[in-house]
């Protein structure tokens, strides 16, 4: 089993600072503290094992090569509870196999917890993805390690990684992410993930391009942990997730 510390070398334009390489980075941002949902948008090593889509971009920014229309893009806005201040849209898209079986899942289909349970269990095996989490506000890194966090001890208690696997992420997290310590995350800030097979990419830009970390992972562990922890119990990104599916058979 891969764990924590296991990934690729990084890439020569990485800039952060930490004492461990990445495993997973999905967990960033799926629980800030004192957040909630707002109404839903519809927007194993490499050689032994092929790429899960021949059509894929290369580039992490572009999702081109995913299916494209109802029940392959999901998307959530997260907000602050008591002013209504937008705080970051996550946008998921996913291939044409996988968007079939959501359909077959979803179609006509009222929110329930079991559907939203059928729907993670889709997310799970998903080796061919695409997530974006843009930042509509500055976040403090010590409010985004904690929502890294509470999410990574939901998708544990879920059973989509394992407690050993959440407690070095934790440990490690703020080192990870040390290089936003004195800015924090800023406006228009972008957090990239593309899941290809058990390979998962990471990416942070700014608003103005930089890029300040791309990471390279993998393992089935890390692929669990990353896209698919959006839709473990208890994440604040769920329930609009799978409504987003839901609106998306009636065109809304």
């Amino acid at each position: 089993m891969p764990t924590a510390t296991s990934m690729y070398p990084a890439v020569s334009h990485r800039v952060s600072r930490r004492a461990r390489p990445l495993p997973y980075l999905t967990l960033v941002l799926t629980s800030l503290l004192g957040t909630t949902l707002a109404s839903p948008g519809i927007a194993q090593p490499f050689a032994a094992k092929p790429s899960a889509t021949a059509a894929s971009s290369d580039d992490p920014f572009d999702p081109s090569g995913l299916a494209e229309g109802p029940f392959s893009e999901m998307s959530a806005l997260l907000e602050v509870t008591i002013f209504k201040i937008d705080v970051l849209t996550l946008t998921v898209r996913v291939n044409a196999a996988t968007a079939e079986r959501l359909r077959w899942l979803t179609e006509g289909r009222p929110y329930s917890e079991e559907l939203a349970d059928s729907v993670a269990a889709v997310m799970l095996d998903v080796e061919d993805a695409w997530a974006r989490q843009v930042f509509h506000r500055d976040v403090s890194l010590g409010r985004l390690t904690g929502g890294m966090r509470d999410t990574g001890r939901k998708a544990a208690e879920a059973g989509f990684i394992t407690q050993e696997f959440f407690e070095e992420f934790s440990e490690n997290v703020p080192v990870w992410f040390g290089f936003l310590e004195e800015t924090g995350a800023k406006k228009g800030d972008e957090i990239i993930f593309r899941i290809d097979g058990d390979r998962l990419r990471t990416i942070y830009r700014t608003v103005d391009g930089r890029v300040l970390m791309d990471e390279v992972a993998e393992g089935v562990e890390g692929r669990r942990a990353s896209i698919p922890s959006f839709y473990a119990p208890g994440t604040r990104f769920r329930k609009r997730l799978v409504e987003s599916l839901i609106a998306s058979s009636s065109g809304a």
